[in-house]
């Protein structure tokens, strides 16, 4: 008994370690790559659009569809938190930064912030440090989603959010 006793350990060792490196593994980020409708709440009341989403390591590339035309974005995955920003053309250059959490492989959901876009000294309702939105998105099963026609109102997103 006393020589089965090192083997019994070092079995129990083995599995313990390959537990802990099948937990490691679940930590890994989900796959966001594919087309996603978004919507999100505004000033203007709920708005939506559509992500068009690639995904290579942690890195998120793609574009940003919605009612005033479609944009760049670039972001990270980790985990289950995701974070893109989106910058915006327009009489003045905006960015838009989304941050927020993977719910399971269809849906995610998070706040957006204005960013920059301060240009001009009228104050008002333009300037970038408007506080938070709120955001959600569905995950688009086989089909590229909608496209929205390039509304020219001086593409600022800060009015509609």
């Amino acid at each position: 008994m006393r020589r089965a006793f090192p083997a019994i350990l070092f079995l129990i060792f083995t599995l313990a370690v390959g537990l802990q490196a099948q937990d490691a593994d679940s930590t890994q980020s989900a796959n966001v790559s594919g087309n996603w409708q978004i919507s999100w709440q505004g000033r203007r009341g709920s708005e939506k659009g559509t992500l068009h989403l690639q995904q290579d390591g942690d890195k998120l590339t793609g574009t940003f569809e919605g009612p005033r035309g479609s944009s760049d974005l670039t972001g990270t995955v980790q985990g289950g938190n995701i974070s893109f920003n989106v910058q915006m053309q327009g009489r003045r250059t905006m960015t838009l930064a989304f941050s927020g959490t993977l719910d399971g492989t269809s849906k995610m959901s998070g706040t957006i912030q204005h960013q920059g876009g301060e240009e001009g000294q009228g104050g008002g309702h333009h300037g970038g440090g408007q506080g938070k939105h709120t955001w959600s998105a569905t995950r688009q099963q086989g089909k590229s989603g909608e496209t929205w026609p390039n509304q020219n109102q001086d593409d600022e997103y800060a009015d509609g959010l």
